[in-house]
């Protein structure tokens, strides 16, 4: 009995080499399973960042069927809640359900206000795409980021002195190293359909702007963005981008957005300024900018070095602003736009580059479409 005992307990162990089999299944599983667990994570978070752009987009078309235009780009003057300086976003969030935030801002008076009372800037849900995890932190400085701006389209940008403008091409504009001006035509131009545009979109002139924003500037007495109309997209809303993506980390605008008293950054964020109002077709989708190690604590014009620019390569340096105003995500192969009729649609980074431009342009009278 005693051996039939001993027999049994031996047939039911297991031998090393069992257990060694077991082990490494389990590791096949495993490494079968995380890549589609990961693409579910990525398919949810993309889902969330597609509905955040739809919200926004919502709110700007419920501002335009109140005001009869689009929100503006920048509008310096005036009061709360479309003066003072509010970004388009900020006012965008008074016409779609999320008017708490709102609502506080405005009661305060001004953005100062709101600032010096903890209101702004603020981590709102809908202004941050769960696909970047840069600067998710509680402090100021991470709250003022913002992944969706709005789409100036094919608009000039003429580069710091002593950088490259690879891309001036596709505005049909020459390059005029640092002139907040519309630059010379090319001839002939890249895309027909469109002349050059005031770089920068730093005009509130209507006819020297080209997408669905602009940051606005002064001539005479008109200040900030221009007010565009659903009359002036030419190309109908279908056929033109309103809203899209980008990466903050990657963005010059928004880094260096505010200013710094006592090691602490102060200023509203995303709720005020043209910093959110400067996205760009002229660059292709997801060009890769230069990741700086550290971050450099001041901007400088074309300050490309082994800390701000490691490849060398100008055209990828965060410090020229002409490359870093382009359209970008942490979605494989393309990003997130919201067109003008409010339709959110993925467009790859591989889209013919006219095409693209003429999404971005609302009045170049060319017939195109997203592909499919």
């Amino acid at each position: 009995m005693l051996q039939e005992r001993l027999h049994f307990r031996s047939r039911v162990a297991f031998t090393l080499v069992e257990l060694l089999v077991v082990i490494a299944i389990i590791g096949v599983l495993v490494g079968l399973l995380l890549p589609a667990v990961q693409s579910a994570r990525e398919a949810a978070r993309r889902m969330q960042c597609t509905n955040n752009l739809k919200q926004l987009a919502l709110g700007c078309h419920n501002f335009e069927s109140a005001r009869k235009y689009f929100p503006r780009g920048n509008n310096p003057g005036g009061s709360l809640p479309e003066g003072n300086n509010a970004s388009w976003l900020f006012i965008a969030l008074g016409y779609i359900e999320q008017g708490a935030l709102y609502n506080q801002v405005v009661a305060a008076g001004n953005l100062t206000n709101a600032v010096n009372r903890g209101l702004l800037p603020m981590r709102h849900p809908m202004v941050r795409c769960p696909s970047d995890g840069y600067a998710t932190g509680s402090s100021r400085s991470d709250m003022k980021f913002c992944n969706y701006i709005g789409s100036t389209g094919p608009t000039c940008n003429n580069p710091p002195a002593g950088c490259p403008a690879p891309f001036q091409i596709h505005c049909n504009g020459q390059t005029v190293p640092g002139a907040n001006s519309v630059p010379p035509e090319l001839n002939p131009p890249t895309h027909p359909g469109y002349t050059a545009s005031h770089s920068w979109g730093s005009t509130p002139v209507l006819g020297n702007t080209r997408g669905m924003f602009a940051r606005g500037g002064t001539v005479g007495t008109l200040t900030g963005g221009p007010s565009i109309k659903i009359s002036d997209v030419i190309d109908g809303l279908s056929n033109t981008i309103l809203l899209g993506e980008t990466l903050s980390e990657f963005c010059e605008f928004q880094i260096y957005n505010g200013t710094v008293v006592n090691n602490e950054w102060i200023g509203p964020g995303w709720a005020g300024g043209n910093n959110i109002a400067q996205g760009q077709t002229i660059q292709p989708i997801n060009w890769k900018i230069d990741k700086m190690s550290p971050i450099a604590a001041a901007f400088a014009s074309c300050g490309c070095n082994a800390q701000t620019n490691p490849s060398g390569d100008r055209a990828r340096c965060i410090m020229n602003w002409h490359v870093t105003w382009g359209f970008k995500s942490n979605h494989t192969g393309g990003a997130n736009f919201a067109l003008a009729d409010g339709s959110v649609h993925f467009i790859s980074q591989s889209i013919d580059h006219r095409s693209y431009q003429y999404l971005g342009c609302r009045h170049d009278g060319q017939v195109t479409s997203i592909p499919n």
